[in-house]
């Protein structure tokens, strides 16, 4: 049974920061071929990345034009 994709992702940055993207503005930049951001977690629950990035300090709050 294939897995289905969730639609948002936390990502970590090569120098330790965090953001919460939409899967489709990822597959649509193709960043994962650049290797600068790695998935930490993927979830259907914006809130809840957020809440998890919130937890560091290194949480970049940014809203994406897509």
């Amino acid at each position: 049974m294939p897995r289905r994709k969730k639609k948002y992702m936390l990502l970590r940055g090569k120098f330790g920061s965090f953001i919460v993207v939409e899967r489709r503005w990822y597959d649509y930049t193709g960043i994962s071929r650049k290797r600068m951001w790695k998935i930490v977690s993927e979830s259907d629950d914006h809130g809840m990345l957020a809440a998890m990035a919130g937890l560091t300090d290194k949480h970049v709050k940014m809203e994406v034009n897509f």
